[in-house]
C-alpha cells in the first residue's frame, strides 16, 4: 500500500498538461506545511472556517463550532466548553494537536484538557482543520489531525460588549477593548459564562480573560500573548455512571512572546518562547466535603521555545530549525514519587507527592518549491525524547493543477504520539495505567482532488492510515477493571467529501433568499473489531458523520442560519461488568440561529437541539435537550 501511493503521488504531475487560467478565487494561506501555502495548491485536506463562519452559527463556545466541521469529532460530557473531546479521522481525543497561532497548547496530563483555552469565540479569526498525521511539520500529537486557531489581530480602536442568556440559567458576559496606532495595536478581553445546569449537578460557571498586543517595527515584529481561565464545574456520571457527585476544578495560565525579524528579502527568522500552566482538581464522590485526601490532584507545567527559519532562493523555499519543550507534572496520583512532598495551595494538609518531568527536542527541515502546476513540500523531523528515545519523522506533500480552478493532490506522512500521564500512571477502581506503555506510531496516506471557484469549493479525497503501535484503554473479560494496553497493527481506511456553494454569487444576486449551502460527509472503516474486548477509545469513532449548513436571507440585515448533523459511532458503553454492551444509537441534531446584523449591533437566536432528541456522546452522561437562548453584541468606536 505505500509503495502504492508513493508511485501514484510521483506520476500525477504528468497526467495532465491543461494550462492555468486567470485567478478567480482569492488567495487563501494555510499551514498545511512550515511555511503558508494557498489553500488550493496544498497537498493536503485543510477545512477553513473563517470568523464570519463563527457569527452566523449558533454556537457560543469553540466545541460548538467544531462540531460541523468535516471529519471532526466532538464528543462532549457536558456543553459550552465544559469539557469537550476533540478527534478527526477516527483518530481518539489524545491524537489531535490543537495550536493557537501555531503555539501547542496540548496538555501531558490528558487530551480532555485540550480545549481548556481562555479567549472568547468572538477574537477567533480563522480555524484550521488539518486533517491527518503530520509530525514532519508539528511534531509529536499531530498524529490524527491539527487544529490552528487563528486569533485576530491588528484591532482597530474599539470597545465590544455582548450579552446572552437562555434557559437552564444561561449567561454569558463578555467585554473587549483594543487600541491601534501606526505601529502597535493592544487588545484586553474578558467572559464569564454560567449556568444552573439542564440535569443534576451539572452547573458550570467559567471565567476568560486574555491579552495580546503586536509591535511593528522596521524589520521586526514583536507578538506578545496570554491568557488566564478558571472553569468549575459538576461533572456528574462523567467517569463513571453511578457516581452523580463527580465535580471539577480546571484553571489554566499562559504566556507566548514571539519576535520575527526579516534579514533580507529571501531570510526570515522567528524565535518563540511559551509557558503554560494547567491545574486540575477533580472530586469523584464529593469527597471534599467528606474526605479531602481523596480528592485527585494535578498541575502541569509546559516550557517551549522554537527557532523558524526561512529562506529563500531558486530551489524554492527552505525551511529549518528547532524545538525545544520541557512536560512537567506534579500530583497526588501520576508520576514518580517526589523526594520532597509540595503542599497543595488552597487545600491545607494536601501534597503533591508524585511527579515526572520529560524533554522532547525537535530539529526539522522541509524544502517547498512551486512550479507552474506543481507545489511540493518534502521534509523530515528528527525527534529526540528523554522517556522515549529518537527517531525520524519525513513525510511529502504534492499537489498537481489540472486548471486554475481544479487540482488534484496526495500526501505521505509519518506521525508519532507520546502517551500521557494520565495512560502511564493513573491507578483507580476505573483504570489501571501502564508506566511502560509503547508510543503510538502511524503511516499516514491521502489522495484527493479540490474544485474552487468564485461560487463553489469542492474536496474529495481518501486516506489511509497504517498505525503500527496504538493506545487504548481496554476492558477484558479476565480483568474486573478496564486497563491501558498497546494494540498493533489497527488500520483505518475513510473517505470524505466536501462542498461549500455561494448562491448568491453564483446567481450575482444578493438578494436571493438561500444564500449559501455547505454540506460535508465522512466515512471511516477500522480492520480490527472488537472480539472478546471492549474498546473505550481506538474503536469508538464515527463510522459516519455528515453535516449541512444553509444560510437564508430573510430581510435586509436578518438571516436564519441552520445546521444538521448526523453521528453514527461505532464502539459501545455499558452501565457496569453485569450489564451487557450496548451500542451508542444514531444522533440527529438540528441547530438554528436567526440573527439582525448591522455595523453597530447585533442581535440573535439560537435553539440547539431543536428535535429535542435524547443523546449520548460518552456513556452514560446524557446531553441536553432543546435548549433556547439569546443575545446582542454592541461595538463602539
Amino acid at each position: 500500500m505505500k509503495r502504492i501511493f508513493i508511485s501514484v503521488i510521483f506520476l500525477l504531475p504528468v497526467i495532465s498538461q491543461a494550462q492555468d487560467s486567470t485567478r478567480t478565487l482569492s488567495e487563501v494561506t494555510v499551514t498545511a506545511s512550515l511555511q503558508p501555502t494557498d489553500i488550493r495548491k496544498t497537498g493536503r485536506n485543510v477545512t477553513v472556517i473563517t470568523s464570519k463562519d463563527i457569527e452566523k452559527a449558533p454556537v457560543k463556545t469553540l466545541d460548538g463550532i467544531l462540531q460541523y466541521a468535516l471529519n471532526v469529532d466532538v464528543r462532549s460530557r457536558a456543553p459550552l466548553g465544559v469539557q469537550a473531546d476533540i478527534s478527526i479521522r477516527g483518530g481518539n481525543f489524545d491524537q489531535t494537536l490543537i495550536l493557537v497561532d501555531g503555539v501547542k497548547m496540548n496538555d501531558p496530563q490528558t487530551g480532555h484538557h485540550t480545549l481548556n483555552l481562555p479567549f472568547p469565540l468572538d477574537l477567533i479569526e480563522r480555524i484550521e482543520v488539518l486533517q491527518g498525521g503530520a509530525s514532519r511539520v508539528f511534531g509529536p500529537s499531530a498524529f490524527s489531525g491539527v487544529i490552528n486557531i487563528i486569533t485576530k489581530k491588528n484591532q482597530p480602536t474599539q470597545v465590544k460588549v455582548n450579552a446572552a442568556g437562555g434557559q437552564y440559567g444561561l449567561y454569558q458576559l463578555g467585554a473587549a477593548a483594543s487600541v491601534a496606532t501606526k505601529n502597535q495595536s493592544t487588545l484586553l478581553a474578558v467572559e464569564k459564562i454560567h449556568s444552573d445546569g439542564y440535569a443534576k449537578n451539572t452547573a458550570f460557571d467559567r471565567h476568560n480573560l486574555y491579552g495580546h498586543t503586536t509591535l511593528n517595527l522596521h524589520r521586526t515584529t514583536i507578538d506578545l500573548q496570554g491568557g488566564w481561565m478558571d472553569n468549575q464545574f459538576g461533572a456528574s456520571n462523567f467517569y463513571h455512571p453511578k457516581y452523580y457527585n463527580q465535580y471539577e476544578q480546571v484553571r489554566q495560565n499562559y504566556v507566548v512572546a514571539r519576535v520575527d525579524q526579516q534579514f533580507s528579502g529571501a531570510f526570515v527568522s522567528s524565535l518563540t518562547g511559551s509557558w503554560r500552566r494547567h491545574y486540575d482538581m477533580y472530586d469523584f464522590d464529593n469527597y471534599r466535603e467528606t474526605k479531602p485526601s481523596a480528592i485527585n490532584f494535578h498541575q502541569t507545567n509546559v516550557w517551549d521555545i522554537e527557532w523558524r527559519n526561512k529562506w529563500t532562493s531558486n530551489l524554492g523555499v527552505t525551511s529549518f530549525g528547532a524545538e525545544w519543550r520541557r512536560e512537567s507534572i506534579i500530583s497526588n496520583r501520576l508520576g514518580d514519587s517526589l523526594s520532597r512532598k509540595k503542599e497543595v495551595p488552597g487545600f491545607f494538609g494536601n501534597f503533591y507527592t508524585f511527579g515526572k518531568d520529560r524533554d522532547n527536542v525537535n530539529w526539522y527541515l522541509e524544502q517547498l518549491k512551486k512550479w507552474d502546476r506543481v507545489t511540493l513540500a518534502v521534509g523530515t523531523l528528527f525527534n529526540m525524547n528523554s522517556q522515549f528515545g529518537n527517531e525520524w519523522y519525513p513525510g511529502l506533500d504534492v499537489s498537481y493543477s489540472v486548471s486554475e480552478k481544479l487540482a488534484v493532490y496526495g500526501s505521505v506522512n509519518r506521525s508519532v504520539r507520546y502517551p500521557t500521564f494520565t495512560e502511564m500512571y493513573l491507578n483507580s477502581s476505573t483504570v489501571v495505567a501502564d508506566p511502560n506503555i509503547k508510543p503510538e506510531k502511524a503511516w499516514s496516506y491521502e489522495l484527493g482532488a479540490k474544485r474552487f471557484t468564485g461560487a463553489v469549493q469542492a474536496t474529495v479525497s481518501v486516506f489511509y492510515r497504517q498505525t503500527s503501535v496504538a493506545i487504548d484503554k481496554i476492558k477484558r473479560p479476565e480483568f474486573t477493571v478496564p486497563r491501558m494496553e498497546n494494540i498493533r497493527d489497527l488500520n483505518t481506511l475513510g473517505a470524505e467529501v466536501s462542498y461549500v456553494l455561494n448562491v448568491a454569487t453564483l446567481t450575482g444576486r444578493d438578494a436571493h433568499w438561500l444564500q449559501r449551502v455547505s454540506a460535508n460527509y465522512a466515512y471511516i472503516w477500522a480492520d480490527k473489531k472488537q472480539t472478546n474486548f471492549q474498546s473505550f477509545y481506538t474503536l469508538n469513532y464515527l463510522r459516519h458523520k455528515a453535516s449541512v449548513g444553509l444560510t437564508f436571507r430573510l430581510a435586509k440585515s436578518l438571516s436564519l442560519d441552520t445546521w444538521y448533523t448526523l453521528k453514527k459511532r461505532e464502539g459501545d458503553y455499558q452501565w457496569d461488568a453485569t450489564t451487557p454492551p450496548q451500542p451508542y444509537a444514531t444522533i440527529h441534531l438540528v441547530d438554528a440561529r436567526v440573527s439582525w446584523s448591522r455595523p453597530a449591533y447585533r442581535l440573535f437566536l439560537d435553539c440547539t437541539n431543536l428535535l429535542n432528541q435524547t443523546y449520548y456522546e460518552h456513556g452514560f452522561v446524557q446531553q441536553p435537550g432543546r435548549w433556547v437562548s439569546g443575545g446582542v453584541g454592541l461595538t463602539l468606536r
